[in-house]
C-alpha cells in the first residue's frame, strides 16, 4: 500500500504544475527556509553581486551554491523519499508503526506542500537522520555529518543527547565514553570550521556569518511564524531584546544532560525508544526557536509517535487534533481575513499558536510520564522474572539433592 502512495506522490509531483506561493502563510515557510531566497541569490550571483550584501538571503552559502549548481527541483523529492526511508528504517522496530508512518508520510498534504514549496529545511531533516544512522552503523562518519547538520541549523545540537545514549550503550567504562564524546565534539567542530572556511572562500568575505547565524538567533525580522517567540520579541522586550535572545539560545543546551539521564536507562533497547527520544529532544529545542515551520512539527510528531502506545494511553492525546485544527484552519483562515486585509492584529496568530503549544507540551509531558510508568512496570517484571528464575533453580537443586539421597539409600540397601 505504501508503495502505491509513494508512486502516487511522485506522479503528482512530476505531472502537476505546482507554481504556488504560500509564503504569506507562516505555517509553511519562513524567511530562513523559503526557496525565494535561493532564486534571489542566484540572480545576484549571476550579476556578480555578493548575495549576502542584501537583506533577504539567510540560507547557508554551501546550500545556496549547491542548489544553484544542481539546478533541479528533483533534489527536494529525492531528499523527501530518503527522509521517509530513514525514519522507517531507524525507528520502525514495530511493524505496525513502520507501515503507518510510510503511509502517513507519503499521503501527508503538509509534507507534499513542503516539497512543492521547496523549503530548504528538508535538508536539515535529512542530515539529522543521516547523523543518527551513522551513529548507529558507521561511527566514523557521524561527527562529520553532525558538523554538516550544525552548519545548516545549530538548533539541532540537542540531538547530542541521543547520540550520547547510543555511544553509552557501546562503551564499557565511563572514561572511554567521555573520551569518545570529546573526540566526537572535536571532529564535529573541525568539520564546522572547514565548512565555514569553504563558505568564506566561495563568498569572499565573512559577511554571511552575520546574515545566516547572528540574524538567525538575534533576528530583526519579526514576521509571524508558528513559533511564539516572534510576538514576544517584536515589542514586548525591546529594551533587553539581545539578553532574552541569548537566554533562549542557551536554554535548549541546558536540556541535554537531563534528557541523557532520562533516556540512558533505555540504551540497551534504543531501537524501541530512539525515535521517541529524538522527538522529545527536538520538541524541547524548537519550543524556544522563532523560525519553526509546520514541516518541522510533522517530523517531530512522527518521531514521537514511535511510542504511540504511550501517547494513546494518555488522555490529552486527542488534544493534538484540536491543536492541529487551530494552527492549520482557524489561525490561517482568520489571518487571511484579518491580517492581510489590514483589519486585525497579527497577535491573534500568536494566541492561536500559543494555545496549540500548550496542548503539545501537555501531550509530550504525558508521553514521558507514561514512559516512566512503563519503565517502572518493566523493572518490576524483570525483578519478578529473576526471582522466579532463582526459585526454579533452587527447586531444581533441592530435587537433585533428594534424588542423590534416594540413590545413596538404594545403593546401601
Amino acid at each position: 500500500m505504501y508503495r502505491i502512495a509513494l508512486i502516487l506522490k511522485c506522479l503528482l509531483w512530476f505531472l502537476g504544475k505546482w507554481d504556488v506561493d504560500l509564503t504569506w502563510l507562516p505555517y509553511f515557510s519562513n524567511p530562513y527556509t523559503q526557496y525565494n531566497n535561493i532564486k534571489e541569490a542566484k540572480y545576484l550571483i549571476a550579476n556578480n553581486y555578493n548575495p549576502y550584501s542584501s537583506d533577504g538571503i539567510f540560507q547557508k552559502p554551501l546550500l545556496i551554491y549547491g542548489l544553484i549548481i544542481i539546478d533541479n527541483d528533483l533534489v527536494f523529492l529525492i531528499a523527501d523519499i530518503l527522509i521517509c526511508f530513514l525514519v522507517a528504517y531507524l525507528f520502525g522496530a514495530k511493524q505496525g508503526y513502520r507501515k503507518s508512518i510510510l503511509l502517513f508520510y507519503h499521503l501527508n498534504p503538509i509534507i507534499f506542500a513542503n516539497i512543492i514549496l521547496k523549503n530548504t529545511n528538508v535538508f536539515d531533516h535529512l542530515f539529522m537522520l543521516l547523523t543518527i544512522f551513522s551513529a548507529l552503523k558507521t561511527k566514523f562518519l557521524s561527527p562529520i555529518l553532525f558538523g554538516f547538520l550544525l552548519y545548516l541549523n545549530p538548533q539541532y545540537f540537542i540531538i547530542f543527547a541521543a547520540i550520547s545514549v547510543i555511544f553509552r550503550r557501546e562503551t564499557e567504562t565511563t572514561q572511554k565514553f567521555a573520551l569518545k564524546l570529546v573526540g566526537f565534539l572535536l571532529l564535529s567542530a573541525l568539520t564546522i570550521w572547514c565548512l565555514l572556511y569553504i563558505s568564506y572562500q566561495i563568498t569572499g568575505d565573512w559577511q554571511f556569518i552575520e546574515k545566516t547565524y547572528i540574524d538567525y538567533y538575534f533576528p530583526k525580522d519579526h514576521r509571524p511564524t508558528i513559533g511564539f517567540l516572534w510576538a514576544l520579541f517584536s515589542g514586548l522586550f525591546s529594551k533587553y531584546k539581545s539578553l532574552y535572545h541569548a537566554f533562549f539560545i542557551l536554554l535548549p543546551i541546558c536540556y541535554i544532560l537531563p534528557l541523557y539521564n532520562l533516556f540512558v536507562k533505555y540504551a540497551k533497547r534504543e531501537k524501541e525508544y530512539l525515535g521517541f527520544m529524538i522527538g522529545v529532544s527536538l520538541f524541547c529545542s524548537f519550543l524556544y526557536f522563532q523560525y519553526v515551520s509546520i514541516s518541522d512539527l510533522v517530523i517531530i510528531f512522527i518521531l514521537l509517535f514511535q511510542r504511540y502506545d504511550w501517547l494513546f494511553n494518555s488522555l490529552p492525546t486527542i488534544v493534538i487534533v484540536h491543536a492541529g485544527c487551530l494552527i492549520l484552519f482557524l489561525g490561517g483562515g482568520l489571518q487571511l481575513i484579518w491580517t492581510d486585509s489590514f483589519t486585525g492584529n497579527p497577535n491573534f496568530t500568536f494566541f492561536q499558536v500559543f494555545v496549540s503549544y500548550v496542548f503539545y507540551v501537555i501531550l509530550v509531558s504525558e508521553g514521558v510520564r507514561e514512559m516512566l510508568k512503563f519503565r517502572t512496570i518493566q523493572k518490576t517484571e524483570e525483578k519478578e522474572k529473576i526471582k522466579d528464575k532463582g526459585e526454579e533453580e533452587k527447586k531444581l537443586k533441592d530435587e537433585k539433592k533428594e534424588r542423590k539421597v534416594i540413590d545413596d539409600k538404594l545403593k546401601e540397601d
